[in-house]
Order: structure tokens, then sequence, then C-alpha cells
């Protein structure tokens, strides 16, 4: 199926872009928006086969991940932006290009969701979490059932979100975009609302008796997780010259 619009969720890791995917693929209108892009990235951090061609693989996830109204959807993090676009800028037809001008090129109709977790600390420690269980959806089993607690691991975390975060901030405000913003916290008590207010962005007819799906994924954070936010929280402020929160 050809592509006529696309969009792309543009995320930080642990800010609830599997839950808005899953819903999105399942409306059935919205393309099955997934992580298309993310390929390897460094050796040790390997993710499926090298790619070749950049500019045919990017022809096939448009194909494959359209739905019959013609719309592509992805989400792409601010970890591996840097990389995707070097990707898409390195294929032959679009050396040169600015890089809006090649992403429009490429993604007919291309608009913008931001997606972003309010509470940093709590996104930090999920992130950690995560690292240590390897389980990063409530769709998969932890390998690690006996996680430990690291300030250091943690702040570290933090301090790599705000750059990954930069990343967005720096394109939309470099190429004048205003993307749909979307919060993690108001769209996991909003689901409804949320799904059908991105389709209204994104101009998608609805047919009669069109309903939402249900979520399939769910939270994983547990008490744990707020016991280790509370705790970095206070361990943090620690250092500064008074608590603020």
């Amino acid at each position: 199926m050809s592509a006529i619009q696309s969009y792309f969720i543009c995320f930080t890791v642990r800010s609830g872009s599997s839950l808005l995917c899953q819903l999105l693929s399942d409306t059935g209108l919205a393309g099955r928006p997934g992580e298309h892009f993310y390929h390897n990235i460094s050796p040790d951090n390997p993710h499926g086969e090298p790619i070749a061609d950049y500019a045919s693989y990017i022809t096939g996830a448009l194909n494959a991940y359209t739905t019959a109204n013609g719309v592509f959807g992805s989400k792409v993090g601010g970890g591996y932006w840097r990389d995707f676009t070097r990707r898409l800028l390195d294929i032959e037809t679009l050396a040169g290009l600015p890089l809006r001008e090649a992403l429009d090129r490429c993604f007919p109709g291309l608009r913008y969701i931001h997606l972003t977790r309010r509470n940093k600390v709590r996104q930090a420690v999920s992130h950690w979490l995560a690292i240590q269980s390897g389980r990063w959806s409530s769709q998969q089993t932890a390998a690690n059932s006996s996680p430990g607690y690291d300030f250091a691991a943690i702040d570290a975390l933090l301090q790599e979100l705000a750059f990954r975060e930069a990343v967005w901030a720096d394109y939309f405000a470099r190429n004048g975009i205003i993307p749909l913003q979307l919060v993690y916290e108001d769209f996991a008590q909003q689901i409804e609302a949320t799904i059908l207010r991105i389709l209204d962005y994104l101009q998608i007819s609805r047919p009669p008796g069109f309903r939402v799906p249900l979520p399939r994924h769910q939270p994983v954070a547990g008490e744990l997780a707020e016991e280790w936010a509370q705790r970095f929280r206070k361990e943090k402020q620690a250092q500064f010259w008074t608590a603020f929160w």
C-alpha cells in the first residue's frame, strides 16, 4: 500500500510510546507504528542486520506498515534520531538536501507527535529498571527479578534524558515545526480522548461506529519504582543548598 500521509511519534525512552503505538495500530486507521528505524547504532548495541540499501529499506517499511487508507506511522527515539537521519541523508538522491526536505520527500505529508513524560525522575528510574530486568513492556517477562538501586546510574540516565529531549527541541525549533504535544501522565489517564485527538490532528476520517481500542499494555512500574524515585529525589537534593521538591 502506498502512503499518502505519514507521521512520526518523537519520543524518549519510557514515555508510553509502546502503548501509544499499540492503540494507534489497533484502530486500523493510523498505520502500524513501531520502532521501524532503530538499527545498528553501535557494535555493542545491535538491532537487526546491517542495511546495504537504505532507500529500499524505507520503501519497504512504507509498504509494510501503511494501512489501507494510506497512512504510515513510526515512532522515532531521540536516542537514535542522529543515526537515522545520517542514514537518510546518505541516500544518493537526497544528498545535499536540508533534512526536513529530505524527510518530506521520503514520508508524504509528514507530521509530528511529540511524546514526553512530565516526571523525569520516575522516567529515569523506569529506564534503569528496564535495563536491569530486560522487561520493556508488560507483554515481556523479566530476565532479572532482582534489580538493584544505583544512584549514579539513575542520575546518568536522567542527564541522558535531557539530551534526548534536546534533540527534539532543537529539530522542531530549527525547522519551525509545531508538533502535537502529548504528555504521558495525561495520555495514560485520557486514552480515548488522546487517540481521537491524534486522529483529528492527522485528519484521518473515522467510520461510523468507530471505537477507540482497549489498551493491551499496562504500566510495569510498581511500588519498587516509586520507592526508588523518592530515594533518588532525596539523595540528589542533598547535593543542593536546599531541597526544592
